[in-house]
């Protein structure tokens, strides 16, 4: 079987990656429904990170930081209910970054081993 220098389409990946974003955002969305209760904050944040993590603290400290908003201090929140999408940012945005990171981190090896076989196909 000849190699081609042509990536050929992973459609699996791409519907993996897209059931769970989708599975993510339903469970955020039931999450922030149902009045964010104590047992489903873990399940998420396990579900999601280290993605979850970083979008948390990409919108809540670095945003507000670089557009020149205050801090996150909770001093403009006067109302303190819970709504249906209050948390579909942090985990579908760590959801997101989840896949990003996947994806990137299997080009890096697909991209390595190309290099290695080459490597060793002109090495003799």
């Amino acid at each position: 079987m000849a190699q081609t220098d042509t990536p050929r389409p992973r459609r699996t990946a791409r519907l993996v990656a897209a059931g769970y974003v989708g599975a993510v955002a339903a469970a955020a969305l039931a999450y922030g429904a149902a009045g964010a209760p104590e047992g489903w904050s873990a399940p998420l944040l396990l579900a999601t990170f280290p993605g979850a993590v970083l979008a948390a603290f990409l919108g809540y400290y670095l945003l507000p930081a670089l557009l020149g908003a205050g801090g996150p201090d909770g001093a403009d929140v006067a109302d303190e209910s819970v709504g249906a999408l209050d948390f579909l940012p942090q985990y579908v945005g760590g959801a997101i970054l989840n896949v990003l990171l996947v994806w990137g981190i299997a080009a890096f090896v697909r991209h390595f081993v190309r290099e290695a076989r080459g490597s060793r196909e002109r090495r003799g």
